[in-house]
């Protein structure tokens, strides 16, 4: 009896801790932030060159501690015997596959910054291509969602069945599809409607009357769902809690989702963001120290040293590109490839899902 009551106070201590780390680096970013725009008028979203002034770098010294704490407070429990099961050519592909789109975009903004302006512009390559992954994603979703139609479990939260929350998935990505491609203007070439005239960009979306806002929302809801979730979730939780768990992506996924944190230049002055950087180094190299295998532990180093060098290469080269936003137009690219890997995992998951 003592023995389960000592178990349960030290699992509540812990939690209290978790917590408190969380909290302190809410403070530590809201802090910075509120300084910068009290003391040198950086707004929170201000966009730019990266600032390597001694401002710049006391917040970049911030925002790794707050990540840190945030790593402390989302760590997963895992067993000391580490990662066995998820090992093999699952992990082997999503580190083949960050590190070399990394090195990939790095060589582009290296060697040819001016010529990525070419490809990430409207209806040029990148942008097309961002359009068709997503709506191979929203194909995706539907396909899952017929697939889980006669299924009443797992329900989500003990209310909603497979079948409403994925149709809710392919609606969610739907609405970022026709959002980027301004409901069919890229396509048909329409006149911008009154109603859209204060539009930032003279399109027919909604997202470009809040730019800077909605990519804050997009982005970091892209990290949290494709990065931190997989790594952080707790398996095997029970409760109202153990109909999230089919929707979760495998541990392995945050590898595959990595570049997302760290694809930018204009926006690094932006702390949550260098929060996230610094977070998705951390995750990388925890894969290091949990992995069993002696290969996947160096893959994954190399990842991580990987994700640092380029990381330098976007923040220092950068200012050769023409607007300085093609990296997050690159970085759009590849949420909408995670969007269609994500689906085509929903759509085997709920196949044959027992109902």
């Amino acid at each position: 009896m003592s023995n389960g009551s000592s178990k349960t106070g030290i699992g509540f201590q812990a939690s209290m801790m978790r917590v408190g780390f969380g909290m302190i680096a809410f403070l530590l970013v809201a802090g910075a932030a509120v300084h910068g725009e009290l003391a040198y008028g950086y707004g929170l979203l201000r966009k730019g060159e990266p600032d390597f002034t001694l401002f710049g770098r006391v917040r970049m010294v911030i925002s790794f501690v707050a990540a840190l704490l945030l790593f402390q407070a989302l760590k997963p429990a895992l067993p000391s015997k580490g990662l066995g099961r998820e090992a093999g050519d699952q992990a082997f592909r999503a580190i083949g596959t960050s590190l070399v789109f990394l090195l990939a975009v790095a060589a582009a903004v290296h060697f040819v910054p001016t010529a990525l302006n070419d490809y990430a512009r409207e209806m040029q390559p990148l942008g097309i291509a961002t359009e068709v992954l997503l709506i191979a994603a929203v194909a995706a979703f539907l396909v899952a969602a017929w697939g889980a139609r006669g299924l009443r479990r797992p329900s989500l939260f003990g209310v909603f069945p497979p079948f409403s929350v994925l149709a809710c998935m392919a609606g969610v990505v739907f609405l970022i599809l026709m959002e980027e491609m301004s409901w069919g203007q890229h396509w048909l070439g329409w006149a911008t409607p009154d109603l859209f005239s204060r539009n930032i960009q003279n399109e027919t979306n909604i997202h470009n009357f809040y730019t800077y806002q909605f990519e804050a929302m997009y982005y970091t809801c892209a990290i949290f769902c494709f990065v931190v979730l997989p790594w952080a979730w707790p398996r095997g939780v029970g409760g109202i809690l153990a109909g999230v768990e089919p929707y979760v992506p495998p541990r392995i996924f945050a590898l595959f989702g990595l570049p997302v944190a760290s694809l930018m230049f204009e926006s690094w002055n932006i702390v949550p963001y260098q929060v996230w950087f610094f977070l998705g180094l951390m995750i990388c190299l925890d894969f290091v120290r949990r992995f069993r295998s002696l290969h996947l532990r160096a893959a994954a180093l190399a990842l991580a040293a990987v994700y640092v060098f380029t990381k330098l290469v976007f923040i220092i080269r950068g200012v050769d590109m023409v607007d300085g936003y093609e990296l997050s137009e690159v970085r759009e690219f590849y949420i909408a490839a995670l969007f269609l890997a994500y689906g085509a995992l929903l759509v085997r998951r709920f196949r044959n899902a027992p109902g």
